[in-house]
């Protein structure tokens, strides 16, 4: 995507680097404000939230039904009619998923211990709705590569969300203050995309153009929620378990991987099926070029902030998050690790969307997400650490298989992804032994600790990179300075 030539090339970059403006905006603040809430509210209130939270990520794929996908891989011209009707189905789908959730919120408040707080879950509820409206409008800015506009509405989203959430934990407090932020800066988020792209329902639809968006995206929508159960499943059975707290607890041991290493996967992900749709178009050869690399330039990043996270934690978690969630050290370590293995296999999702070849990926997603669930259930009794642990083995083996089926499908040699994959293995492991030897001598949880160990780790990640992987820092130059010369 990065090294593709011309005006197509710049887009896909132009839109990696927009994404990336955008994301990185919204988590910057988001995890700023988690800092600050943090040290205002309790692990229950946290554990809470991420319940119901936990929940509507597992609906939200399916919210859209697939079809906006649909309306990116088919690469159509302006808002037609058929654009409406996407609109329209997921405006219905939403709507369903939001009432369903508010009738049923106090028996999931019953499920996870809590029946008082069925009002919480009430709320949080109606964020499907005001998230579901929007996606088709979202999905044409991104077939469109309309980066920019969509870098507007995420920033919007996390300033109103700070703007409503520390108010109210300051004078309120409690689990609201959590769950009306994000209500609330959904709304807004809503209103701007309208305003930018609007999507008119339609009052009828063709049962044609239904019955052909919805054979597309029914399978994106399969793909999507094996992936939501896969990426949801252990905060369930953590919080249906081991109870609240202890799932606030998991929850923040997640934060740092996840706006490290998951929130930069799917920043790709915004940008991924539009390039890899432009580049089979030209044929496999291309798409293949292009994935190889994406794959090169993931493995890189997620491998190296892996290592960094998993020896940073021990000082990050106390000093960063406060003593109350040093519980939170060793799973944040194994679920960094684990992250670090997912962004491998990343690249290759879109691969099979824009090829049109869903279903084998459903045939090798539905028994891994079934052994995934049947895991987390036997270990979780054995508490936070045989969860994460379990989260990483899981990744591991479903990165080896997801790559075996993209040889199959795309026809990509071996020898090729070893080659992408392995100086991206190899900068982890010197990150991994200067940083643990360096962390051994210093005193834990201690604010210097902390600064000398992300020093440390950040020169053993550039240097190793220079020397082991300099294929991926010179498209990776290029990516962000298209118009230099990466030195030699």
């Amino acid at each position: 995507m990065a090294g593709e030539p011309g005006p197509r090339g710049s887009s896909a970059v132009g839109g990696f680097l927009w994404t990336t403006l955008a994301w990185g905006g919204n988590r910057v603040v988001i995890f700023v404000l988690t800092l600050v809430l943090a040290r205002l509210l309790t692990p229950e209130d946290f554990g809470l939230v991420t319940a119901a939270l936990t929940l509507i990520a597992m609906l939200d794929a399916a919210l859209d039904l697939g079809v906006g996908a649909a309306v990116v891989a088919e690469q159509e011209r302006g808002v037609s009619r058929r654009t409406r009707t996407a609109g329209t189905l997921n405006l219905i789908m939403s709507a369903v998923v939001a009432g369903v959730g508010i009738a049923a919120s106090p028996l999931i408040a019953r499920l996870f211990g809590a029946p008082d707080q069925a009002w919480l879950f009430a709320l949080i509820f109606v964020y499907p709705l005001f998230r579901g409206a929007g996606q088709v409008s979202d999905a044409v800015l991104k077939r469109d590569l309309l980066f920019k506009r969509r870098t507007l509405v995420d920033l919007l989203r996390a300033a109103v969300r700070v703007a409503v959430s520390i108010p109210l934990a300051l004078t309120v407090g409690g689990a609201i203050s959590i769950a009306a932020g994000i209500v609330i800066s959904e709304l807004a988020a809503l209103v701007l995309l309208m305003v930018l792209e609007p999507v008119r329902p339609v009052l009828r639809m063709d049962r044609a153009t239904v019955r052909s968006l919805l054979g597309f995206g029914g399978q994106v929508t399969a793909i999507r929620i094996l992936g939501s159960v896969r990426s949801n499943v252990d905060y369930l059975v953590v919080g249906g378990v081991l109870g609240a707290s202890a799932l606030g607890i998991y929850g923040m041991a997640y934060k740092l991987p996840e706006m490290g290493i998951e929130n930069v996967l799917w920043i790709f992900s915004g940008v991924a099926l539009a390039a890899y749709s432009r580049a089979y178009a030209r044929g496999r050869d291309a798409l293949i070029t292009t994935m190889l690399k994406a794959t090169r330039l993931l493995a890189l990043y997620g491998l190296a902030a892996a290592t960094t996270l998993a020896v940073l934690a021990r000082d990050a978690v106390p000093v960063l998050f406060s003593q109350q969630w040093e519980p939170a050290v060793t799973p944040m370590m194994l679920i960094s690790l684990s992250l670090g293995l997912m962004s491998i296999a990343w690249a290759s999702g879109d691969v099979f969307v824009a090829m049109g070849r869903l279903r084998l990926m459903i045939v090798l997603d539905v028994p891994a997400t079934a052994a995934m669930v049947v895991a987390f259930v036997l270990v979780a009794h054995t508490g936070l650490v045989g969860v994460a642990a379990v989260h990483l083995a899981f990744n591991a083996v479903y990165c080896v298989a997801r790559l075996i089926l993209l040889q199959r499908v795309t026809g990509v040699r071996g020898r090729d992804l070893a080659d992408t994959v392995m100086p991206a293995l190899a900068v982890a492991g010197v990150t991994a032994a200067i940083g643990l030897a360096v962390r051994s001598v210093l005193p834990p949880g201690q604010l210097l600790s902390l600064i000398v160990l992300t020093a440390v780790c950040g020169v053993a990640v550039a240097a190793s990179s220079l020397l082991l992987a300099r294929t991926a820092v010179r498209e990776g130059l290029r990516a962000v300075l298209p118009s230099s010369r990466s030195p030699r």
